[in-house]
């Protein structure tokens, strides 16, 4: 029964383990946030104690059952309560608490099989994917063979919040939980209030006498145990559709329920078997959110079921041919491939608005990646998108990035697709998004831990292979089919509908003009799927199906600029300031960046700034405008136009001078532009750093333009040459001496060499990580 998972004392590690992993949230009633009680408690050695003294009491703390409640606006009349949506704040410590009790009772949940297969809210695989999968392979199954099939998506009303407590601690006690755990969560709910602010100031504390409780780590588990009674009391065992030899009757994430059955009769009589279990526990479905599909098939001809199917005597919408239903943020219905040109539009004219407010350049990206173009990668993970739909979108977020980012329209795409590391807007290509997506969850399904989902991705995937090859195929079939194989006889067209894996297919064979990856079987592991990335080709097994995606963007990344650095005129500085995100830190907050520097540096490190030497029509004069040089070009008017000579100094010195500053005093002793004593007075090093152990470090600073990756190398060691008579010298003296340089590109691009050259100057690495960027931003200006 593995009891002792919830019945053992609390250990310090694991308190501490729960708490390193939760991030800051507005904290509640005690404001105290997770950040101080690390501070405070490191190690977590007070919180494990207070924790033991509430499991020996079994008694709660009063303060950690209160809960303050913030009413925030949805739309609609605001005077309706239910236009409002409550955020509840509870006692930080309180959380922590219900964090690691949730994580104990979540465990021992998954050992005892207290929880349904099919119940994917809140626990840890991708439910929502996984679900939707699965109900496109019943339809598309009933589809391609021909069978009935009905099925209809319930929802309970208010089902959080209206359970009695006294059925949860029935169903706690149903399922086999310890009594003292029991005791606990008892001991939680009794006298639970809640405090709701208005108007006026806060309400007086409202007893909560049903509901699990909002903002409580602990409620999902609570939830989910509760409504397993529910489900397996009321589902018939010999109801559901038969799907390659398993058969499904519900599909449950969270209060989110899709039942279905091979007729509406059997689909009825579920739904009344569920709806009295539910009325029982004091929750009841909502009709006017409830919905149906059925179709069945006569002579080969489908037919839609006219057919009502009624909760609580209620007829419930019925799905029609064109029409669909929105579930797990997915548009379902007869057909997967829903038109989704609406939707896209939408996204679309959000990100314009976005780009034509009056927020700063860096935060019209971040607004437009949080907050606009989340909502579209969600639909493109778990849904089926045409790319004709993404197409519109594609184009306004090259014109938009290019604006934000004061580019001109002849500017490379391939830099506004650029993660902000990498310099670049970090605004995707949806059209490349689809297939990396396609693919990664084609092999998440035939990866995935439960048994159910990825039997059925295998058979659905043989099925599909079965029907283009018109023999049984094997698992060197199936891979050569989602290789994309077309010779043989993958010449042959199937006549198939459009699955996961015909998309899987066509994904990767777009997929192949930019990235490498071959699917492959492994007997005793299932499917692999090789991505020969450079310079180390990775083999990715079904454990780490989650970092697939991950992989192939990082690949996609690595192509944009291996194109982008291919072109003569703006790709020359792409490889040296894209190595080090200390080179493009501005990009995510526009930290120490002005708007001119904004302005400037995008266009000057893809070489379209307006000078005469690069403006691509017309007869004008290349000659610098300032110096009268044969061209004036970017590198000619950073490094070498010399009306500018103060503007380099000033440059170099603010460099020098910020990691003179740095140098703790108990490291050594420092001198400035001093010249050395017997030595040439030419060699006059820009910073010598006399160490207490006895070492001697010359260090020179140089700011050389970065055109290209061994330019900054080249730079360095011009420097370690030219005062390596100075180093010898002091070796002669029988000193320990050492040169080396810190080299920053004049677009502000950071050497990755540095690094190890302030870490030698005793500059610690907290500030080392600031300095890196306050340098670049210097340099820039």
């Amino acid at each position: 029964m593995a009891d002792h998972l919830l019945l053992a004392r609390f250990d310090p590690e694991e308190v501490w383990d729960k708490l390193r992993g939760l991030k800051n949230s507005a904290p509640g009633p005690d404001g105290i946030q997770y950040s101080t009680l690390k501070a405070r408690d490191p190690g977590a050695h007070l919180l494990s104690a207070i924790f033991n003294k509430v499991l020996d009491l079994s008694t709660i703390p009063s303060s950690w059952k209160n809960a303050k409640v913030v009413l925030i606006p949805k739309s609609g009349d605001p005077s309706d309560i239910t236009n409002w949506r409550p955020v509840s704040l509870l006692n930080t410590t309180g959380k922590v608490f219900s964090s690691v009790l949730a994580a104990r009772l979540s465990s021992w949940s998954n050992i005892n099989d207290r929880l349904s297969p099919f119940q994917k809210g809140f626990r840890e695989n991708d439910g929502c994917a996984e679900h939707n999968f699965l109900l496109e392979q019943a339809i598309g199954h009933a589809r391609r063979a021909h069978k009935n099939i009905s099925m209809a998506w319930l929802d309970l009303e208010n089902a959080f919040g209206s359970v009695p407590h006294s059925f949860i601690l029935g169903a706690l006690e149903r399922a086999g939980v310890p009594e003292s755990t029991i005791s606990l969560v008892s001991a939680l709910y009794t006298g639970s209030t809640s405090s709701i602010r208005v108007e006026s100031g806060w309400t007086d504390p409202i007893p909560m006498c049903a509901g699990v409780r909002q903002g409580c780590p602990l409620s999902s588990i609570i939830f989910n145990l509760t409504l397993e009674q529910i489900l397996r009391t009321g589902l018939p065992t010999d109801a559901g559709f038969e799907l390659f030899s398993k058969s499904f009757s519900c599909l449950a994430y969270a209060d989110d329920l899709l039942i279905i059955d091979s007729s509406s009769a059997g689909l009825q009589r579920t739904i009344d078997q569920l709806s009295s279990q539910a009325n029982k526990a004091g929750l009841k479905f909502k009709p006017a959110k409830c919905a149906s599909l059925s179709f069945s098939f006569t002579s080969h001809r489908r037919h839609i079921d006219p057919s009502l199917i009624r909760v609580n005597n209620v007829p419930i919408k019925n799905i029609s041919d064109q029409d669909a239903y929105k579930y797990l943020g997915v548009r379902v219905g007869f057909s997967f491939s829903q038109d989704q040109g609406e939707f896209f539009r939408g996204i679309t004219t959000d990100v314009v608005k976005v780009s034509e407010s009056l927020l700063a350049p860096w935060q019209k990206l971040t607004a437009i990646r949080a907050h606009v173009l989340a909502r579209a990668e969600f639909l493109c993970r778990n849904s089926h998108i045409r790319k004709r739909d993404v197409a519109d979108l594609d184009k306004t977020l090259i014109r938009v990035g290019k604006n934000i980012m004061n580019l001109p329209t002849r500017a490379n795409n391939n830099l506004i697709h650029l993660s902000c590391s990498k310099g670049g807007a970090a605004l995707p290509e949806f059209r490349s998004l689809l297939d990396i997506h396609a693919v990664s969850h084609a092999f998440r399904l035939l990866a995935s831990h439960d048994p159910s989902i990825s039997g059925v991705a295998a058979e659905s995937l043989r099925s599909v292979v079965r029907k283009k090859l018109l023999r049984d195929p094997t698992s060197g079939d199936c891979c050569d089919f989602l290789n994309g194989k077309k010779d043989g006889d993958f010449a042959r067209e199937s006549g198939d509908i459009s699955t996961q894996w015909s998309r899987a297919r066509h994904a990767h064979q777009r997929l192949t003009s930019a990235l490498r990856l071959e699917w492959l079987f492994v007997e005793g592991t299932g499917y692999h799927l090789n991505i020969y990335r450079s310079p180390n080709p990775v083999c990715v097994s079904p454990s780490s199906a989650g970092l697939v995606v991950r992989i192939l963007r990082d690949e996609m990344e690595s192509h944009f600029i291996s194109q982008l650095a291919a072109l003569v005129d703006q790709g020359k500085t792409i490889q040296v300031f894209s190595s080090h995100p200390a080179s493009n830190h501005f990009l995510q907050a526009g930290d120490y960046t002005r708007f001119c520097d904004w302005n400037f540096i995008h266009r000057a490190r893809l070489g379209v700034l307006q000078l005469n030497a690069t403006r691509r029509f017309g007869n004008r004069d290349p000659r610098c405008r300032k110096c009268g040089y044969a061209r004036e070009t970017i590198p000619h008017v950073l490094n070498h136009c010399k009306p500018h000579s103060v503007a380099w100094r000033k440059r170099h010195d603010a460099i020098q001078n910020r990691v003179v500053r740095a140098i703790p005093p108990t490291v050594g002793s420092v001198s400035v532009n001093k010249k050395f004593p017997g030595i040439s007075s030419t060699l006059i090093p820009d910073l010598v750093l006399r160490k207490k152990s006895g070492e001697v470090y010359v260090i020179d600073f140089t700011v050389p333009f970065e055109d290209r990756p061994e330019s900054l190398s080249t730079a360095r060691q011009n420097k370690i040459d030219k005062y390596l008579p100075i180093v010898e010298h002091l070796r002669r003296e029988g000193k320990s001496a050492f040169v080396d340089a810190v080299v920053v590109g004049s677009l502000g691009s950071w050497d990755l060499s540095n690094d190890a050259v302030l870490a030698r100057m005793g500059i610690s690495r907290c500030y080392a990580n600031l300095m890196r960027k306050l340098i670049c931003s210097d340099t820039i200006k």
